[in-house]
């Protein structure tokens, strides 16, 4: 192990030697979705206007376990798992708002008010993030990339316009998913988060 002290250039050495200080702005956003979803607009030609995006957080919800009436314990029972918030700038055609309307649509159809199939309105998100030497926007250098998996738009924010107001437009989509798994990371045995019998009944497709 190397010699730990305060200096900065040891610590400096020790970061270096973890790849080095990572910064926010390099990253990329890939959505993939429904198959079933027709769209005039397609994701992959507005990918790139993702402005901001988070990491996904994953959390252990807890409950009180009482032993022999004496005392409580702190245990987990399951993964719960936050929406993931992305920002999008919008564009004189409007597409990247016509597409994420398309699929909210296309989750219930507003002439009939019918819920569509769990299996026919998830997709996948692909967030990359890159080292500042790299240059390319190529998922396959990324440096580390999160997937969220049986992913599907849960709520797009409002355009606030004005005339006193000359900024660009953005708008926000928050995206609920089953689970999420990251490069790098060790496979646990049964990926999936949360009820394991209740993803299997989603999957097999109700309404």
């Amino acid at each position: 192990m190397a010699a730990r002290d305060f200096s900065i250039n040891n610590f400096m050495a020790r970061v270096d030697g973890l790849g080095g200080p990572v910064k926010r702005n390099k990253f990329s956003v890939e959505v993939t979705s429904p198959t079933s979803m027709r769209s005039s607009v397609t994701a992959d030609t507005i990918n790139f206007l993702a402005k901001t995006v988070s990491f996904p957080a994953k959390s252990l919800a807890t409950t009180d376990y009482r032993y022999g009436g004496r005392y409580s314990l702190l245990v987990p029972y399951e993964t719960t798992y936050e929406p993931v918030s992305i920002t999008m700038m919008n564009t004189g055609n409007h597409a990247p708002r016509i597409f994420w309307n398309d699929w909210l649509n296309h989750i219930q159809n507003m002439s009939t008010y019918n819920m569509e199939y769990y299996e026919k309105y998830i997709g996948t998100v692909t967030i990359s993030h890159y080292l500042d030497d790299e240059e390319s926007i190529d998922p396959s250098k990324a440096s580390y990339q999160v997937t969220l998996h049986e992913a599907w738009p849960k709520g797009i924010s409002a355009i606030e316009v004005g005339w006193e107001n000359a900024e660009l437009q953005d708008f926000e989509i928050d995206m609920q998913y089953n689970w999420w798994t990251a490069s790098g990371e060790s496979k646990t045995k049964g990926q999936l988060g949360g009820n394991l019998a209740a993803d299997q009944q989603l999957t097999t497709g109700f309404q």
